[in-house]
């Protein structure tokens, strides 16, 4: 009986481990695309977005943990990966709409900030999705 709880656990902490080496990757990546304008900005929209793979790296095996011991299915995993999802791509759209009507259009700009302060985030929950549906196969064929 302990089997399945210690699998889900491990499950759990290699999705936080390995959702964070991809997000710190990702960041690394996209840091290497030119900053045009204020390097301030430059640098506070990458600082959100390693505090985005951070929090999100150590709250989604949690939000999920707590997810998979209600139900332990795959629209489950599908379900809290979308809700932790909507919050990244909401903050991105309010943003760039703010930053369009007082500013105005800057393409390059805002693409800059999509790649630096949503894709490293949105990274680490899909990663994450992945390795625990991936768990969660494991975890149903060993109790086969």
């Amino acid at each position: 009986m302990r089997r399945p709880w210690s699998r889900l656990l491990l499950g759990l902490l290699a999705a936080g481990a390995a959702s964070f080496l991809v997000g710190l990757g990702a960041m690394e990546i996209v840091r290497l695309v030119p900053c045009q304008g204020e390097g301030l900005v430059c640098n506070i929209d990458q600082a959100i977005g390693g505090y985005g793979v951070v929090i999100l790296a150590v709250l989604g095996p949690i939000i999920y943990g707590v997810s998979l011991l209600i139900a332990r299915n795959r629209t489950v995993l599908l379900g809290v990966m979308i809700v932790l999802l909507v919050p990244i791509l909401a903050f991105y759209l309010i943003v760039q709409t703010e930053h369009a009507l007082n500013i105005g259009l800057e393409p390059y700009r805002q693409f800059r900030t999509l790649l630096v302060v949503v894709l490293p985030p949105a990274l680490t929950v899909v990663v994450q999705y992945f390795v625990l549906r991936f768990a969660l196969q494991e975890a149903k064929r060993a109790a086969a």
